[in-house]
């Protein structure tokens, strides 16, 4: 991507060396604000072709974007223009050598075609919006706008009904601690089941049910343990996306949702972050090498959680840390290749009596080798080997093992102007272990459970996916994918299909309909998903989910999106939906059917991007999870359903270095249930809490900055009750928390 920055109301011309020296601008003159920080427009979903879009902006004395408008361009490239300049920062004009408030206009172009920008000069290194001064300008006129020239590049096609968040977007956000990961709380149709903690139903699946990735790489858990931050350092995370259905053919073997975490491109400069917190501290470090033809960044977290919970709960230890490094190198124009590696590890204990008891004891690993070529016609092709190693501690000293060893390849390229294909497939092989005890320290039956659990085995998931991106009409998308997955485990195997279909289709100016349609097969999963312990053999066979959503998108003015989506989820055969509470035992042998369930109700969302000055995100949803009725059981509504889940956050730029946010969490409790596992009318008291965020921060060379954050979670001190006990003196709560965490620290980057 190039930036060419001019003045007056055209191109500044090339200078010629005869040219007479231009004179120096007088101080009663205005000097223009200057671009220091660009940042990459989004292509729009919905759009095709290339465009040009003239934004006019109000930078402010501080250098930073007050308000930003499209005055040419049409949509739904406008809004994304002007999304894209407000995130932007500018050395402010200058007045008689002071800063001053200025209007300047800015000329945005979007282009489908993804072949690298040239660089300025050969020896210049690549990478994202590279500042290039034209020649020297004729003194400008008091109040003349300065024109820059911004291209964005498309590499991925995006679904209609994904929500996506930037690390820019959520940075500020109350209670997330500045980590994308953990901003997807937010989001509708996301419904947590304890407060804090990132296990989540997406839609009415349980967490075992929702999928996660990192560059398409699967992992296993995508947050450190109870309250931790997610496993890769923001710094290295460009953007989060929420699919709650119909995702992309890529994505598969999931009855729920899938988050999917996409790292940044390499930087064309050296840049770094650090940050140190009351319980944990970690760095980001990447530079670029071989005159920006290699490209090489380290990074990790390591927490001393212990320091703090001494004070607070002395029988308890958690300990976690992650470590993130990745190398890649140039082999020309259009060819990259890339080594990822990646991995954390989690450890939580508690003292009884004494004796230490190990609460959760897990790690992974994962290394990923890829090659992306960008071809002609906006093709683009990607082979990928990942090799990986998961562990959880089960008893004792005794480990679950499981190398994992992928490999996949995909390839776009466009039919014509309206059509784009994709067609790719992958192998995941999974070789399972464990240490099991001897046959005589156990009993029989209890040796046959874990046996059956971590015996030796080899298990393989194998898929293939077609997808076609339509574009029949200018703003309509429509997007149909093929995709059939193929598991087997133990002798047994099974067949996925997995076809999909979601169509974006405009209805008048800035209205669009939104629709999603899907069927997303899964393997036996436990309820709380857990590093290489699975059911061997395929029990019962696959779950299936059957999604279907339908609903609205509207930009609203003041920069506001607001989108309604109404959405009916059906599963059957879904084990780890299980009908108590306290049914969460690994230890069984196998998982019991639960019969088939279903999941229905609204999403509402209004956001403001988090990249203006005043910014806010607001969602609802309304939603009804059930599970079927069985030969034992009559039809119930899921322990776990929420009826209201309302959460609102706002991020304010106060100016002069000082940034505020605060963000409220509403949501009703779980249905009743006494002890005789029968649901009883009613449900548990509703939840409400309060997180707030504040933050100073002092710059240095230009884009370089130091702050000190104070954060807190719940700091209302909520208390949530899990459940209630009644008896002819009354009921009596049993309660969680007050769970609260504060944070103090300070954060540096260059």
């Amino acid at each position: 991507m190039l930036l060419a920055l001019a003045s007056g109301l055209g191109w500044a011309s090339p200078a010629r060396a005869d040219d007479p020296p231009p004179a120096p601008p007088s101080v009663t003159e205005l000097t223009p604000p200057k671009l220091i920080f660009g940042g990459e427009p989004v292509y729009p979903a919905s759009a095709s072709g290339n465009a040009n879009v003239v934004v006019e902006a109000v930078v402010g004395a501080d250098g930073r974007v007050e308000s930003a408008r499209a005055v040419e361009g049409a949509p739904p490239f406008d809004v994304a223009a002007a999304d894209a300049v407000r995130g932007y920062r500018f050395e402010p004009a200058q007045r008689q050598g002071k800063p001053v408030r200025a209007r300047v206009r800015l000329i945005v172009a979007f282009t489908e075609k993804t072949v690298p920008a040239p660089a300025p000069t050969p020896t210049a290194p690549e990478g994202p919006a590279p500042v290039v001064p034209a020649p020297t300008p004729s003194p400008a006129a008091p109040g003349t706008p300065e024109e820059v020239h911004v291209t964005g590049r498309r590499y991925e096609t995006r679904s209609p009904t994904e929500h996506r968040m930037t690390r820019a977007e959520v940075r500020l956000m109350a209670g997330a601690f500045g980590d994308p990961f953990r901003a997807i709380e937010i989001l509708p149709g996301v419904v947590p089941t304890i407060s804090g903690l990132p296990y989540y139903y997406v839609r009415g699946a349980p967490p075992a049910a929702v999928g996660y990735f990192v560059d398409e790489v699967r992992v296993p858990y995508l947050f450190h343990f109870g309250l931790g931050p997610g496993v890769i350092h923001p710094a290295l995370v460009n953007e989060v996306a929420l699919h709650p259905a119909a995702f992309p053919g890529r994505f598969g073997r999931y009855a729920g949702g899938i988050v999917a975490g996409e790292t940044k491109e390499p930087s064309a400069k050296l840049t770094g972050e650090g940050l140190i917190r009351l319980y944990d501290a970690g760095a980001f470090v990447e530079a670029p090498l071989a005159g920006g033809k290699a490209h090489v960044a380290v990074g990790g977290r390591y927490s001393y959680t212990g320091l703090l919970l001494t004070l607070l709960l002395p029988e308890t230890t958690i300990q976690y840390q992650d470590y993130n490094a990745r190398a890649s190198v140039e082999l020309g124009d259009r060819t990259r290749l890339s080594l990822f590696a990646f991995g954390a590890f989690d450890y939580a204990s508690d003292k009884k009596d004494g004796k230490e008891n190990v609460l959760f004891a897990s790690e992974f690993h994962r290394v990923d080798l890829r090659l992306d070529h960008d071809g002609d016609n906006r093709s683009h092709s990607r082979v990928a080997l990942t090799v990986g190693l998961d562990r959880t501690r089960i008893q004792a000293d005794r480990f679950a093992r499981d190398w994992v060893v992928g490999i996949r390849g995909r390839h776009r390229m466009a039919l014509g102007k309206s059509v784009e294909a994709e067609v790719g497939a992958d192998l995941t092989v999974d070789l399972y272990g464990g240490d099991l005890p001897s046959i005589y320290a156990v009993s029989r039956d209890e040796y046959e459970q874990l046996a059956n659990l971590y015996s030796p085995r080899t298990e393989t998931a194998s898929g293939a996916w077609l997808t076609a991106l339509m574009k029949p009409l200018p703003g309509m998308e429509i997007t149909a994918t093929a995709r059939a997955d193929v598991f087997t485990s133990m002798g047994k195997v099974a067949v996925g299909p997995s076809p999909r279909l979601s169509a974006r289709v405009p209805l008048r100016d800035k209205v669009t309909a939104l629709f999603a349609l899907g069927v997303a097969p899964q393997p036996p999963a436990f309820a709380i998903p857990l590093p290489a312990v699975g059911y061997g053999g395929l029990p019962g066979g696959l779950s299936y989910a059957y999604q279907k959503s339908a609903g609205v998108e509207v930009l609203l003015p003041l920069g506001f999106r607001g989108t309604a989506v109404g959405f009916h989820h059906s599963y059957f055969n879904l084990r780890d939906v299980f009908a108590d509470r306290s049914d969460a035992d690994i230890e069984a042998p196998q998982a019991k059917n639960n019969g088939p369930g279903q999941a229905y109700g609204l999403e509402l969302l209004l956001t403001r991007k988090m990249a203006n000055r005043v910014s806010a995100t607001v969602s609802y949803t309304l939603s009804r999870s059930q599970l079927g009725s069985t030969t034992t059981r009559p039809a119930v509504i899921n322990l776990f359903d929420r009826t209201h889940v309302f959460q609102a956050a706002g991020a304010v730029d106060m100016s002069h270095g000082w940034f505020g946010s605060i963000r409220t969490v509403i949501y009703t409790g779980w249905p009743k249930q006494d002890d005789l596992l029968a649901l009883r009318e009613g449900r548990l008291p509703l939840f409400f809490r309060f997180d707030a965020r504040l933050e100073k921060r002092w710059t240095w060379r230009k884009s370089g900055y130091i702050s000190l954050i104070f954060e807190g979670l719940n700091v209302t001190a909520s208390k949530e009750v899990l459940s209630q006990k009644c008896s002819t003196d009354g009921c009596k709560n049993d309660e969680f928390g007050p769970l609260i965490v504060p944070s103090i620290g300070v954060e540096g980057a260059l």
